[in-house]
């Protein structure tokens, strides 16, 4: 079953589907978690993660901007979400500024990562949330967010377990990663609770499933693409 053939009327249903999306679990995330990767790959792995979670912040702030005035309990929960993103206040907790100091602990520099040119997977997800979130109805936009939000929460229990493998990493370096074990899955709650307070009727569901069901299948091309570039190119061992 896949989000078109499911109850427009149930948002149960709707998270039972994206909860069990192939992209919670594919290929990229088992790698990643059973086997040993070089320094290199790490850092190609690192430079996509990073290009997509610095802009994905911005697009969520395109959102809310894009949110119908009227729209209070969605745009109350889209703030919970953005607030969290930049550190609720703290510049240092800001999460994109978490991810640079794992980079650091890699090898890699700011000037490395701003010249990161994304796969064109990566390039790919961020153009159909571009789209979702800016240029389409809110209620096709709130499940797009929904889906980031519940889809998100799966790669942590992957990534996290991954990198602890490697003694060269402090509890500081992988603080980005801990953190979002938890608090991916309260993301998705909050958005939960904007589809229930938003969407009121079947056919404001069937918005939200579209959109849901479009960037949950843009997030698996991108993990695809990330395999293909970190897994199946050659390594510089180190």
């Amino acid at each position: 079953m896949d989000l078109t053939q499911a109850d427009p009327l149930s948002l149960q249903g709707m998270m039972e589907e994206l909860t069990t999306h192939p992209v919670n679990s594919n290929k990229f995330f088992q790698r990643f978690k059973e086997q040993r990767l070089s320094r290199d790959q790490l850092q190609r792995f690192l430079r996509q993660y990073h290009y997509f979670c610095k802009h994905f912040v911005k697009l969520l702030e395109g959102l809310l901007y894009k949110t119908p005035v009227d729209e209070i309990e969605m745009r109350v929960e889209l703030i919970k979400t953005l607030h969290s993103e930049l550190g609720s206040g703290s510049l240092e907790q800001a999460h994109v500024r978490q991810l640079e100091r794992f980079a650091r602990a890699l090898g890699l520099s700011e000037p490395d990562l701003i010249q990161t040119q994304p796969l064109p997977e990566v390039e790919s997800y961020l153009q159909v949330l571009r789209r979702l979130f800016l240029e389409t109805d809110y209620l096709v936009a709130l499940g797009a967010e929904l889906a980031v939000e519940t889809t998100a929460a799966s790669e942590f229990q992957y990534l996290y377990p991954g990198l602890q493998k490697y003694p060269e990493f402090t509890a500081e370096d992988l603080a980005f990663f801990e953190l979002h074990v938890q608090e991916e899955q309260q993301h998705s709650q909050w958005l939960v609770e904007a589809v229930r307070k938003t969407a009121g009727s079947p056919a404001a569901l069937a918005q939200v499933a579209a959109g849901a069901r479009e960037t949950a299948e843009a997030w698996h091309q991108f993990w695809k693409g990330l395999d293909r570039a970190v897994f199946d190119q050659p390594s510089c061992q180190s």
